[in-house]
């Protein structure tokens, strides 16, 4: 399962009770999503403060193994920062090239892959 860009719009306690459902609904299933930490959730959403489009990340994390609190059937397969292996190409321009390693380097936007 995959779910891009989605968790981040939702309360932490949503979000954990959308993973112990999934644990007991699907015991043997896996699941890639992306988020931001608390960094890329401030500069996200100061972006979004002047977009007509408000829609504000409530959940942000860092590193996954957070989530083995919550639960113990959630083991982390996977974690990197989202621009990791997307080859840099200079028809980018520079200022693409460095907010891409600035996000890589802070650990600003990562993707996640954990079993439940």
């Amino acid at each position: 399962m995959m779910a891009g860009g989605v968790l981040v719009y939702f309360e932490e306690r949503q979000v954990k009770q959308f993973f112990s459902s999934l644990a007991d609904n699907f015991p043997s299933g896996e699941i890639v999503f992306g988020a931001g930490s608390k960094l890329g959730s401030l500069i996200a959403n100061r972006f979004f403060a002047s977009a007509t489009m408000q829609a504000p990340f409530k959940w942000w994390l860092k590193d996954a193994n957070e989530m083995t609190t919550w639960d113990k059937r959630i083991k982390v397969i996977d974690q990197f920062p989202c621009f990791k292996n997307i080859p840099r190409d200079p028809r980018w321009g520079l200022r693409t090239t460095i907010w891409m390693d600035f996000i890589d380097i802070n650990k600003i936007y990562n993707i996640f892959h954990v079993h439940v």
